[in-house]
């Protein structure tokens, strides 16, 4: 059961990467993920007990499934080296395009070779294309969407190289890769937490961006309910995004353009009146201003516009936190 929900994930990743090929320009770069995500969806279906039973049988002495797997692995790690490349800074186009058709090419001539019954080749180029693809993605892991995602690859990706290290040490000492019982042995938790967390970086950014928005949606409700029903000549009904990410990045620009036309669109005149440096308390007066502009000070644009080094999307969520503990209080008194 553990094995068809991973292989379960793993296929939603790999159609998420998809859809976003679909949705987008396809680049080297988004390519090489899709066929990472779709080669390391089909081994987890193949590592799945019962499918692994089923295609034993086509040629149980030539060992079939592990077979199928290998060459799944040798086009994930072909894929995964792609993508690896493509992020090298000093790498034209004509020349990733030169290097992506190289990777291929090989891979697929030691995949041909696997199926022929000699899967060394194979994991050797598995291990270099594997080893490529860790030491230029530890380059770029930072506490950043994408930099979690690189790190999620890189993890997977190291505990499948060791995987395969140990099948090649093990086809040196006379037990062939095909026969390792890595198959049968404690192996397949090694090999099952690597798609898991391969499949989680491929897709880690898009995750992370359709949580944010959710829970940016979630949080800003109240004020931009408020705003709209005051202006509902922000709302452009052209315009509804359908997507989480499009809807929350519109409610941010229409509370934005509802607190301009509330401070008088440049026309308001407060003299000397300053916001405060203290980023808090600016969010703070702001928020009592949205709640109830008649009992506020008026404010002009100056007020409304986000502190130096912060962006319109931070600003309006703490405006937002603001207007809520403004509210909680006036209810309390």
């Amino acid at each position: 059961m553990i094995f068809w929900a991973v292989a379960l994930l793993v296929w939603v990743a790999a159609g998420a990467r998809l859809g976003r090929v679909v949705a987008r320009t396809a680049t080297p770069l988004r390519m090489s993920m899709v066929f990472a995500g779709f080669s390391v969806a089909l081994s987890s279906t193949v590592m799945v007990p019962a499918v692994w039973d089923i295609v034993d049988r086509i040629a149980p002495e030539q060992h079939a499934a592990a077979m199928i797997v290998i060459v799944l692995w040798t086009a994930l790690s072909a894929a995964s080296a792609v993508g690896a490349v493509s992020a090298w800074p000093v790498m034209s186009r004509p020349a990733m395009r030169g290097l992506a058709t190289v990777l291929y090419s090989v891979g697929l001539l030691v995949a041909i070779a696997v199926l022929f019954g000699y899967p060394a080749p194979a994991l050797i180029f598995i291990i270099v294309a594997l080893s490529l693809v860790i030491s230029t993605g530890l380059r770029h892991v930072a506490w950043a969407p994408l930099g979690r995602g690189i790190a999620l690859i890189v993890t997977g990706s190291s505990i499948l190289l060791v995987v395969v290290v140990v099948m090649l040490v093990e086809s040196i000492g006379g037990t062939g890769a095909l026969e390792s019982d890595i198959w049968t042995g404690a192996g397949v938790w090694f090999i099952a937490a690597s798609s898991v967390l391969i499949a989680l970086g491929i897709t880690w950014v898009l995750l992370e961006t359709w949580v944010r928005a959710r829970r940016d949606l979630y949080r800003l409700r109240r004020m931009h309910a408020l705003l709209v029903k005051r202006f509902p000549e922000v709302v452009d009904a052209d315009s509804a995004g359908s997507t989480s990410v499009l809807r929350a990045s519109d409610m941010i620009a229409q509370i934005m353009d509802a607190m301009y036309i509330q401070s008088g669109a440049g026309m308001f005149d407060v003299g000397g009146q300053e916001p405060p440096r203290a980023v808090t308390a600016h969010a703070g007066i702001l928020a009592g201003w949205i709640a109830d502009p008649l009992a506020s000070d008026v404010l002009d644009t100056r007020w409304i516009a986000p502190p130096e080094k912060m962006s319109a999307r931070r600003w309006v969520l703490l405006l937002a936190k603001e207007l809520d503990e403004t509210t909680k209080v006036g209810r309390r008194s």
